[in-house]
């Protein structure tokens, strides 16, 4: 047996380890919440029935539906783009592997620094566009453009990307990564037609007017209201009566804690939340929840990124013991209590407690005011040098009132020497904002994700770039990262994201307060809900029961 052989057969185990890590986690989640509601969730899996229309809540309109200028994240814009472009591939929550959708395979080669993707025949964009591996490459390389600051620039940059024939690229990766199609499932999977590509006239009209090969196409966008989608007539899997639905309208829903209430008086029928109070909610209501457990989770995170202008003095979080002293002022379990009722999951670091990746006898450090006082005093010098900072969260209820308790519980432990100004963003200004401009200096953020490759990859190595959010940098955490890629055995990966989670304890990059799920919450009439990657749905199998 050769050396890939033996890494396929121990990432098949591993896979297999996922899965039932992962079925667990869910079923405990669910058990647990049934109890304390008293009820159960309906089956999602019945038959759908042709025709009809859906509307889904999503708590904010969209910069753009090009895939360059879009939020592919669960409660952004993941699932738009999902029901517009369709996708290359997809991750399996159930099992922990991934699945082809619009590519039929997605292989490495020898040691894993050359793969191929191998596309589907027949396949075509709504402007009849062929959907083949030029087109896949076209789009890859736009990711590059420095105009459209795309956060997958970093990725593509170091790809050699090669038509071989008609449906198949060769993708030449810088090292090897046994785990490469985890990253096409993340941050390349949306395609868009090679004619919106054409020259910067087109690519700006594709971020109002996008052409995909996916289930819908747009027919209207009311800004800041709603978006309706209509069926795809050419729709690749159309002979097997794909997609059940007419159309399906996205509509906004700011007051995002009020989803739950929204469906079950019959204003929308389906939504993704990470939200627990909401997720609890709309089990007490009857309505249909499918949740997933995730590693990342809602977090405090603090702006580290060096200056562009050498003159101006470093950010405030650059002091690592400013940002011991706000983690050690915050409690996460007085966050659920005060925000969630006490229905989440106070968290112990970036991993999901339940993942096999964690190292569950690591806790970050939190809730030691008298330490915490002490740092301020000292940074601060007893007051003689006030410090001011810039917290930016999303414009919803939730995010605000967690922003108000940081600020209140700063600015009471540093006994009014540290002030905190918070400035509430839509989502798109808030997204250009923190992950685009770095114009912060402490942020709500979200991480989702499935498994470590490649989110948590991006988000914490010092060239992850834009998805960088922190500007973290430290030469450990970045050899024990490339290490875990490399790895496809689970005690090695283990093992080198074990002396991650010891690294950022001691570094405190950011406070996760929440561990991470994603749900999906809908009306018991919708049927058909598949949740893949961070909890985005595909749209292809959504229906409504007969």
């Amino acid at each position: 047996m050769n050396q890939l052989d033996r890494n396929r057969g121990t990432r098949r185990r591993f896979l297999r380890n996922v899965r039932i890590g992962c079925i667990a986690a869910a079923l405990a989640l669910l058990a647990a919440c049934s109890q304390s509601a008293g009820t159960t969730s309906p089956d999602p899996n019945g038959t759908p029935r042709q025709g009809g229309a859906l509307t889904m809540l999503l708590p904010g309109d969209a910069r753009g539906l090009d895939p360059y200028t879009a939020s592919a994240s669960n409660v952004a814009d993941g699932s738009r783009l999902s029901a517009l472009y369709d996708v290359l591939l997809w991750s399996d929550p159930s099992t922990g592997t991934l699945r082809p959708q619009l590519a039929e395979s997605l292989q490495p080669e020898g040691d894993a620094s050359v793969w191929i993707l191998t596309l589907r025949s027949g396949i075509r964009f709504t402007d009849g566009a062929d959907l083949d591996a030029e087109a896949v490459k076209r789009a890859w390389e736009a990711h590059k453009l420095p105009q459209l600051r795309s956060l997958a620039a970093p990725t593509v940059a170091t790809l050699g990307l090669t038509v071989l024939d008609k449906l198949r690229l060769s993708i030449k990766l810088p090292a090897p990564n046994a785990n490469f199609d985890r990253m096409v499932a993340r941050t390349l999977n949306f395609i868009p037609s090679p004619k919106t590509l054409e020259n910067a006239q087109t690519v700006d009209a594709s971020r109002r007017a996008p052409v995909g090969a996916g289930p819908f196409r747009l027919r209207e966008w009311v800004p800041n209201d709603h978006m309706t989608f209509e069926r795809n007539p050419d729709y690749w899997q159309r002979d097997k009566g794909l997609p059940y639905l007419d159309s399906v309208t996205f509509k906004v829903n700011v007051d995002t804690p009020s989803g739950s209430r929204i469906i079950d008086e019959g204003g929308a029928d389906l939504t993704v939340s990470t939200d627990a109070l909401l997720i609890n909610d709309a089990r007490q209501r009857g309505l249909s929840v499918g949740e997933i457990p995730l590693n990342g989770g809602l977090m405090v995170a603090f702006n580290m990124r060096p200056e562009q202008d050498k003159k101006k003095p470093p950010r405030p979080f650059a002091n690592p013991d400013l940002r011991r002293a706000v983690v050690l002022s915050l409690s996460t379990a007085e966050i659920d209590r005060r925000f969630y009722n006490s229905a989440g999951a106070p968290a112990k670091g970036i991993f999901d407690s339940s993942s096999p990746l964690a190292n569950t006898q690591l806790t970050s450090p939190e809730n030691d005011e008298p330490q915490a006082a002490a740092l301020f005093a000292q940074l601060t010098q007893n007051g003689r040098k006030p410090v001011e900072i810039t917290y930016v969260v999303p414009n919803s209820p939730k995010a605000t009132a967690i922003a108000q308790y940081v600020k209140e519980r700063i600015e009471t432990v540093s006994k009014r020497t540290v002030t905190v100004n918070v400035a509430a963003e839509d989502i798109p200004n808030f997204i250009k904002r923190t992950s685009l401009d770095g114009n912060f200096d402490v942020a709500t953020f979200q991480l989702w994700a499935d498994d470590a490759e490649p989110t948590i990859f991006q988000f914490l190595h010092s060239q992850g770039g834009n998805t960088n959010l922190t500007g973290y940098n430290n030469p450990e955490v970045d050899a024990a990262l490339e290490e875990a890629r490399l790895a496809t055995d689970p005690g090695q990966r283990r093992e080198a994201y074990t002396r991650v989670q010891v690294q950022l304890n001691k570094d405190l990059p950011f406070l996760v307060y929440q561990e991470a799920v994603a749900a999906y919450v809908c009306d018991p009439k919708v049927t058909g809900l598949q949740l893949f990657n961070d909890g985005v749905l595909l749209f292809d199998r959504i229906g409504i029961r007969k």
